[in-house]
């Protein structure tokens, strides 16, 4: 009976360290908050971009709007108002040669109160992803084989306003079906 609770209290032990060990293999990052969080809803733990990027200026969405999403990573996010490229380094613990899925999530929600969403590029490595341009929650996706051991998505301003995002995640996917 003592050995069939030693093993318990160590399966539940195993639990408690695969849970704070926050979803292997991923990286995501909520644009702006204070400090990182664990997110119920999807069981993902996000972190603060501190560390990530060093260039932007931290934004919350209008008080008129930030109800209309509930997602916590919209509530927030890092803007970009200097410089014409600014970069997120990302460095998995499985880097070159593998395959990921990256996700960069945007609500421009008002939050500079100009009422007009701006429209940027952006970029994997030195390579050109897609324009952002949308006044709702969106998010652009891509599978991308990461060619060293670290990724850089990277917000470009086309003169079309300030580029801004919400959040940004990174998940290891399985070579064997690509």
């Amino acid at each position: 009976m003592l050995k069939m609770l030693h093993v318990l209290i160590g399966c539940l032990a195993l639990g408690v360290i695969a849970r704070r060990q926050q979803n292997p293999g991923f990286i995501s990052i909520d644009c702006r908050p204070p400090n990182d969080y664990h997110d119920d809803d999807f069981d993902i733990y996000y972190k603060a971009d501190v560390g990530f990027v060093d260039s932007g200026t931290n934004m919350l969405v209008s008080t008129q709007v930030i109800y209309q999403n509930n997602l916590q990573q919209s509530k927030n996010l890092r803007a970009f108002p200097n410089g014409t490229r600014n970069c997120y380094t990302l460095m998995p613990h499985v880097g070159k040669g593998n395959t990921y899925l990256v996700r960069a999530s945007f609500w421009y929600g008002d939050y500079d109160g100009k009422n007009q969403t701006p429209a940027f590029d952006l970029h994997i490595d030195g390579n050109y992803w897609t324009t952002v341009n949308t006044p709702s929650w969106s998010y652009a996706e891509i599978a991308y084989t990461i060619p060293r051991d670290y990724i850089q998505v990277c917000l470009v301003n086309t003169g079309s306003g300030v580029p801004f995002i919400s959040a940004l995640e990174l998940r290891l996917l399985d070579n064997s079906t690509y």
